[in-house]
């Protein structure tokens, strides 16, 4: 008998094709609600999401016959793990299949926050002319601190390279490199940098991993940017540390309670913030369907 797939969040075409194609008895609903999902699952032996869709404990009880939950992404925070673990249900998901989606991304918000494009677009939108308001900052000689040295930090730091950046690296012991400073001690780090830009996973040990006491080390004017996950950096912090100037700006994608963040920190003045698209491309979204269609084939496979 034929696995059957419940696809929650809309994959790439081709790989809800490849699944077919491969004898999968694929459903895709749509955009299902929650709810929706629980009612649904008991029929499928196979869960595939994205982002939108946060895999709990009860959506798992529901999956009387799952074996596996995907996710056509990077990371598997929106899954509970140990819920799936504890049921023999396998987590699947997508390692490196955005990560030169979300690293441009976070090159175009850097380049937004010196150049105030945003304000001046939508200055413009608004009938107005207003030159003398947009006085930006150049890139070149400015240091870089990239936080977080893996899949997505690596591309980074190259590109801001490209671009005449000074990259210092902050990242765990394992991600050594020579190729830019490296600092063991993150304070070190942040006391260098003029931009600081997130990489690292979201793990209990990075929860609040940008709060208060870590802006105090940094200089003053810092720029922040975080394409990674939200609550990495606590956001009423950065609010404080805008208002009082410590912070010249942010860009944030990535938010503590999505899709309904913190709205004081949203329409700050210098505060660019888009809603989790860093890796809304359409090659990341092929890769990552792709990736995910591949790993249920192989495990589909007879032993």
């Amino acid at each position: 008998m034929p696995y059957s797939i419940l696809i929650a969040d809309p994959i790439d075409k081709k790989a809800q094709q490849m699944l077919a194609d491969a004898g999968f008895e694929v459903t895709a609903p749509g955009e299902p609600s929650p709810e929706a999902i629980i009612r649904l699952l008991p029929g499928f032996d196979v869960l595939i999401v994205r982002s939108r869709t946060k895999v709990t404990a009860e959506m798992i009880d529901a999956g009387i016959k799952l074996k596996v939950i995907g996710r056509a992404g990077v990371g598997v925070d929106t899954i509970d793990v140990a819920e799936a673990e504890r049921r023999g249900i396998k987590v699947f998901n997508a390692p490196g299949s955005n990560s030169r989606s979300v690293a441009e991304h976070t090159i175009g918000l850097i380049f937004a926050l010196t150049r105030k494009i945003p304000q001046a677009d939508g200055s413009m939108k608004g009938g107005r002319w207003e030159k003398k308001l947009f006085e930006g900052t150049e890139l070149e000689g400015k240091v870089l601190g990239v936080l977080g040295y893996g899949n997505v930090g690596k591309i980074v730091a190259d590109l801001a390279a490209g671009i005449g950046m000074k990259v210092i690296i902050w990242s765990r012991p394992a991600d050594r490199t020579e190729k830019y400073p490296f600092y063991e001690h993150l304070g070190d780090a942040l006391a260098r940098a003029d931009f600081l830009t997130v990489h690292v996973p979201k793990v209990p040990e990075t929860e609040n991993f940008l709060r208060r006491e870590m802006f105090s080390l940094m200089k003053d004017k810092v720029y922040i940017v975080n394409t990674a996950r939200g609550g990495i950096v606590n956001e009423a912090d950065l609010l404080e540390a805008l208002n009082a100037g410590k912070v010249a700006g942010a860009a944030l994608d990535v938010f503590e309670n999505e899709p309904y963040p913190l709205k004081s920190l949203v329409i700050h003045p210098r505060v660019i913030a888009t809603p989790h698209i860093a890796a809304l491309t359409k090659e990341a979204q092929a890769r990552a369907g792709a990736m995910m269609a591949e790993q249920l084939i192989e495990w589909a496979k007879p032993a």
